[in-house]
């Protein structure tokens, strides 16, 4: 308790220094880790992301979300954003504020509040945010059967992951394009393990981080861009003596790159990489899905490392419509005395999936056009291998 308490002011009084510095030229660093849901990309400002001192302060943008995955069943939700403009800098991107909440027909529900504020020029960038998750997912796992004797199988395991999370970043940038950071995360979730003879096993999962996080951005624009490369990259320590139960790293590396193809037309690609070292946990494992390759939506294919590729084009054909069309490659890594997915590959006992081909697309429609910088909104659906999901979103998967 007392370790919690005491990790927690360290991160206050972290976010309080740094968020308030006044030396532009002092070398310091920030960001963040994101456990389940979180942490990520501070961006870059160019012509196209800065907002005239005549336009309106604050733009409010509520809007309903409808979702569908095999997992989670039908969802319904509320995404409400706030774009404006954080300080008197010149040249700056849009912060923005935002509440995301939804309910799906697993009982699962989260409600999140987060910002992202761009200062001083764009010297600084901040990420924070803290919510509340109640998700019910599945995973694969090897159990002995009980009429069997010692033989073991793989079942379908459901299992619930319930608690809060507070996770903050804080990036200033050292020289033109690349940015250095701090950052940590607090998260206290019970896991539920629901057995095959129905019984249920609660494992308490208390994750405290601290990470330092490295970008380099020259994008045109934050929420659109059409040029440019990102490249955003973590290295997060989740060490024992920060009341943690098990001892790990964790890192990740995202790299974007845009290319504009005609007036209309834009090329986007992106490798991702997720990778746990040392005494990595259930809930700590990552699986192939959600944006870094959609069509997969059950979880099957989960364990301590993920390599994902996908290219997209998008095409705004007419007015404020567009369309967009995605493929990608993922192969998934897990230690084959323990294993992680279904089906064949499990009980292949490889420590490799088989690679993972994902296709889809998309309609797109531009909700907010403030000084040229264009946000859109829009469903995704996409196959897998044996899988299949529909994503609602506001602004490009990547």
């Amino acid at each position: 308790m007392k370790r919690s308490f005491l990790l927690l002011a360290f991160l206050f009084s972290t976010f309080y220094v740094f968020s308030f510095s006044k030396n532009e030229k002092s070398l310091l660093s920030k960001k963040e880790i994101r456990s389940i849901i979180l942490v990520s990309n501070l961006d870059t400002v160019k012509k196209a992301d800065t907002v005239k001192k005549k336009e309106k302060k604050f733009a409010f943008m509520p809007m309903p979300t409808l979702t569908y995955d095999r997992s989670q069943g039908l969802g319904a939700g509320v995404i409400a954003m706030g774009f404006f403009k954080a300080d008197n800098s010149k040249k700056v991107p849009l912060s923005r504020v935002m509440a995301v909440g939804n309910y799906a027909t697993n009982d699962s529900y989260y409600i999140i509040f987060g910002t992202r504020l761009y200062l001083k020029e764009d010297y600084w960038r901040i990420l924070a945010a803290v919510g509340y998750i109640n998700y019910n997912f599945q995973a694969y796992q090897t159990f002995e059967d009980i009429d069997e004797g010692s033989q073991t199988s793989v079942y379908e395991t459901p299992y619930a992951t319930k608690g809060s999370l507070f996770a903050f970043a804080i990036q200033r940038r050292i020289f033109e394009n690349f940015y250095l950071g701090i950052g940590g995360s607090m998260i206290r979730t019970d896991v539920i393990v629901t057995l095959p003879d129905k019984s249920e096993l609660v494992d308490p999962n208390n994750t405290n981080s601290l990470a330092i996080p490295f970008s380099f951005d020259t994008r045109n624009s934050i929420y659109n861009p059409s040029s440019g490369i990102f490249i955003d990259g973590r290295i997060a320590s989740i060490p024992s003596w920060l009341d943690n139960d098990e001892d790990f790293v964790k890192t990740m590396l995202y790299v974007n790159h845009y290319k504009k193809l005609g007036e209309h037309k834009i090329l986007a690609s992106r490798f991702a990489m997720k990778a746990n070292f040392g005494d990595v946990p259930f809930a700590a494992q990552d699986y192939i899905g959600q944006t870094d390759l959609r069509g997969y939506t059950q979880g099957e294919y989960r364990g301590n490392q993920t390599y994902t590729v996908q290219s997209e084009f998008r095409n705004n054909f007419y007015k404020k419509w567009g369309y967009v069309g995605f493929a990608g490659l993922g192969i998934a890594y897990r230690k084959s005395e323990t294993g992680a997915a279904a089906g064949d590959w499990y009980n292949s006992g490889a420590s490799w999936s088989k690679p993972l081909p994902s296709i889809g697309a998309g309609i797109r429609y531009q909700v907010i056009e403030k000084d040229s910088q264009k946000i859109n909104a829009g469903i995704d659906a996409a196959v897998g291998r044996g899988d299949w999901g529909i994503y609602f979103r506001i602004t490009e998967a990547f």
